[in-house]
Parts: C-alpha cells; sequence; structure tokens
C-alpha cells in the first residue's frame, strides 16, 4: 500500500502572558487548525484510490517552567473538534482530551522526546503539532541566521522518524509587533511496523514539508503554519504487492 498524505496546520496563540526565571510558570492556550487528505492507492487488491479527509480544530494549554537550564514543557489537550463529514467519530475525538505531554526544550532551543499520557490514537496523530510549537532556536538568535536541525523521533504508531531541517531567521511584524520570522524546510525518512486487522504491516515512505514560525521577544511561538507530504508504501500479508499511500 502507498499512501501520500498532504498536512496543512496553523497553530495561533489566544493569550499569552509575560514570563522571566523569577515568575511562576505561565499558562500559554493555543488554537491549532489543521486538515489532511489521505489518498490510499488499492490496485494492488484490484480496488481504486480511496480519498479521506479530515478537519479538525483543537485547543491545548501549554505550560512552561525553568529547568536544568532548559525548559520543562508540559502541554494539555483541552479539547478537539472534527469538522463536517470527518470520518472521525465526534466520540473518538472527545475521548482525547485531557491527554497531556511532558517534554524538555534543552537550553539550545532542541525539544526532546515528548509523553504522552495515554495511547489514544487520536493524540497519537497530534504529537507532531505539539512538538511544532517549539522549533530549534537558540535564545538570542537574529535576523539573518541559519542553521539545521535532525531530529529522529519513534511515534505512538511504531514510526521512527528522522527529520532535517533547514531554518533561516528573518525580521518581521505581526499585528503590528516587531518578531523574529523563522522559515523551514524539511526532509523525512520514515519506516516501522504497525498492527492491523489484517495482521502486521510494514512501512516504509518519505515526507516533506514547510513552515513558518513567528516568535515573541521571549523566544514564544505567537503563530505558525505547516504544510506538508507523506508518501508511504505499506506491505504485509494481506496484499501481493506494497500498497501506495499519501497524506
Amino acid at each position: 500500500m502507498t499512501i501520500r498524505p498532504w498536512i496543512a496546520a496553523s497553530l495561533s496563540v489566544l493569550t499569552l502572558a509575560a514570563w522571566s526565571p523569577t515568575e511562576p510558570p505561565v499558562v500559554k492556550r493555543y488554537r491549532i487548525d489543521f486538515k489532511t487528505t489521505q489518498t490510499v492507492d488499492l490496485s494492488a487488491l484490484g480496488q481504486g484510490e480511496q480519498k479521506t479527509e479530515l478537519s479538525s480544530t483543537g485547543f491545548v494549554s501549554v505550560t512552561t517552567a525553568d529547568s536544568a537550564g532548559g525548559k520543562a514543557i508540559t502541554a494539555v489537550l483541552d479539547s478537539l473538534t472534527v469538522g463536517e463529514g470527518s470520518p472521525l467519530p465526534p466520540e473518538m475525538a472527545a475521548g482525547a482530551k485531557g491527554t497531556t505531554w511532558h517534554g524538555y526544550q534543552s537550553a539550545t532551543g532542541k525539544m526532546g522526546e515528548l509523553k504522552a499520557s495515554t495511547e489514544n490514537p487520536v493524540a497519537a496523530g497530534l504529537e507532531g503539532l505539539i512538538r511544532s510549537l517549539f522549533p530549534p532556536v537558540k535564545p538570542g538568535t537574529r535576523e539573518g541566521a541559519t542553521w539545521t536541525d535532525t531530529t529522529e523521533t519513534n511515534t505512538q504508531s511504531g514510526l521512527s522518524v528522522r527529520t532535517v531541517t533547514n531554518y533561516a531567521a528573518s525580521g518581521g511584524f505581526l499585528d503590528g509587533m516587531k518578531v523574529l520570522q523563522v522559515a523551514g524546510a524539511s526532509s523525512q525518512a520514515m519506516s516501522g511496523t504497525q498492527e492491523g486487522p489484517q495482521g502486521s504491516m510494514a512501512i516504509e515512505g518519505t515526507g516533506g514539508g514547510t513552515g513558518t514560525w513567528f516568535l515573541g521577544a521571549d523566544g514564544t511561538t505567537l503563530r505558525a503554519t505547516y504544510s506538508g507530504t507523506q508518501n508511504l508504501a505499506v506491505s504485509g500479508s494481506f496484499a501481493p504487492e506494497p500498497i501506495p499511500r499519501s497524506r
């Protein structure tokens, strides 16, 4: 099975509060809007392409606190609402409410592994969006800076993902406020196995995307957008040849 996915997401801060090391942690609330279109080519099974679209809106509360020279991150999914016509049942989305992720952002801006409090499959799909709230930007980064970041993560769904992203910082304004604008272009390599109704599935694929972040004076993400694609091949005993899948 081959999968080619397209994902678009936008993040924005609804409420922000100034924070400094001498003050207690402050909770910031983000609204996340995202849309996914997934196409599965079932020609190997005697069927044609199947397309599924999913759009959702979620609200996430993020708490940041000083810890060992970096920042301890706690993110909580306050709510998730699926769009009209979505194949995801509303009760499954509601079941993801309250999921909590814990992570750590080093003094260099590098975000480590996020650990979720639940294995809810819907929440697992949000992990990448939560991570995207914290681009790897070193404190003091100025306009004109460029750098490359490599991350290796393991998702709850069983995939190992290696992502290489090239970043560039420039000046900009957001709602009349001067901000640091960061642009990123990434490429991905993915592999892993998953258990499905028809048995074990091996997954291999690549992906890529672009993103833009607007950061405040304290390095906080004020707003961000991201779009990307993934092209996967899913194989197993259920099909005579790998099935292409994209989103």
